[in-house]
């Protein structure tokens, strides 16, 4: 199993950022976001995108401590299998927060390095939506 991930600082309240990413079935800041269909409520809840191409269920929820864990069951755009992510809001202070996002995923085809290099790419995509979202800089 390989691990990856990335963290960047956001001048925004973690209270704001985590408002926009705790709610596992409302992603307003995915291009498309507002056609996502969700399954059930909760943990185990399943978002899908795309029409159903990709998605994703949501394992563990913890508001207290803005973090949550989610798998892509379907559609996951890296030559990557069994793929769990946690992402993770932490205060700064007042207007600034940090996000980071890790997961854990075994590579199909290429190695390591490159599959980590591939997600990292996303995460950094994501995270550029988010804070266009926010309008943060």
């Amino acid at each position: 199993m390989a691990e990856t991930g990335v963290q960047e600082e956001i001048e925004v309240s973690a209270d704001r950022l985590w408002e926009l990413l705790g709610n596992f079935g409302h992603v307003p800041w995915i291009p498309g976001g507002d056609a996502v269909e969700v399954e059930g409520s909760g943990v185990g809840m399943v978002r899908a995108f795309l029409g159903g191409a990709v998605r994703e269920q949501l394992e563990s929820l913890d508001h207290d401590k803005r973090q949550l864990g989610y798998t892509i069951l379907e559609g996951l755009p890296v030559p990557a299998a069994d793929y769990h992510a946690v992402v993770t809001v932490t205060s700064l202070g007042e207007t600034r927060s940090r996000l980071e996002w890790r997961c854990s995923f075994e590579p199909q085809g290429i190695s390591a390095e490159e599959a980590s290099e591939q997600i990292c790419g996303l995460y950094a995509a994501m995270i550029g939506w988010i804070k266009d979202e926010l309008g943060v800089a």
